[in-house]
């Protein structure tokens, strides 16, 4: 998990937490070199505030928070990351500077996902994936685009899937799935109405759960057995939604990938098997 990621995405905090937040996103480099006070001196604040504040980011305490923060510019530093970077596409810009400025933000969408990601987690995930009689797969908007995709991906390599664009027929697909089906479920947000519905239910009927969500705390993360991160680029245009769905197929494709090396040489058959090649 990254702290700075999770700072630059968290929501609702209290007003002197988030000054804390948004000292540490933009002047990251300098908290290294200060301690509590001081840093609670240029907030505003106090250090009780900022304690309040590493506890909700998991971390023990603020010398912890600083090791982890400094490891994190250095890992961004190398892969030339901005967090702060907020593309926006301007009323006058060429179709050149479009093409530039969406290729950044779908670059950067997936390598701050990369560092979102916890490789034992996705072991794990994929090994229910590969366990289970039917894998069903939930998201409403944008994300039933990603549903759907890892639908047909998971059916080329033989496994037996669900999944629907309507949201009622969702329900329905979630009330009658017991312990032999796992849940895959979408939402950027992890709080969409729809979803925690089908969560809850999922719960109550044992259905092993699977969310891809983003990497703040959400009640989505909470409800299911994996969570599994993305980060979004957000812009003027909420081409959040753009970069979110880049970073949940590509997740998508990090699972397909890793079921199918868990059982490499039936996966390659049945992709062979299901390949359509048109006349």
């Amino acid at each position: 998990m990254s702290i700075l990621i999770t700072l630059r995405e968290y929501r609702n905090l209290p007003e002197a937490e988030n000054q804390v937040r948004d000292y540490l996103l933009k002047n990251s480099k300098e908290i290294i070199d200060k301690s509590i006070y001081e840093l609670a001196e240029k907030t505003y604040t106090s250090p009780a505030t900022i304690v309040r504040l590493c506890k909700k980011l998991g971390v023990k305490g603020f010398s912890q928070l600083k090791i982890q923060i400094a490891s994190e510019i250095k890992a961004f530093d190398t892969i030339h990351l901005d967090i702060l970077d907020t593309t926006s596409i301007a009323k006058n810009d060429s179709v050149k500077q479009i093409i530039d400025k969406i290729t950044n933000i779908s670059i950067q969408s997936i390598e701050e996902t990369r560092i979102l990601l916890d490789e034992k987690k996705l072991l794990n995930s994929a090994r229910e994936l590969m366990k289970a009689s039917v894998i069903d797969f939930y998201g409403v908007g944008a994300s039933n685009t990603v549903a759907f995709d890892a639908a047909y991906k998971f059916m080329r390599i033989g496994k037996s899937v669900s999944c629907f664009q309507l949201s009622d027929r969702q329900i329905v697909q979630a009330i009658n799935s017991d312990k032999n089906h796992v849940g895959v479920l979408f939402s950027y947000s992890g709080e969409t109405r729809e979803i925690i519905e089908m969560a809850k239910t999922l719960q109550d009927n044992a259905v092993t759960t699977i969310a891809i969500t983003c990497s703040t705390k959400s009640t989505l993360a909470d409800l299911c057995d994996f969570a599994l991160f993305v980060s979004s680029k957000e812009t003027i245009f909420r081409s959040g939604a753009m970069s979110s769905r880049t970073a949940q197929l590509y997740i998508v494709d990090i699972l397909y990938s890793i079921c199918t090396s868990l059982d490499y040489d039936r996966s390659v058959k049945n992709v062979n098997k299901t390949r359509i090649i048109s006349k």
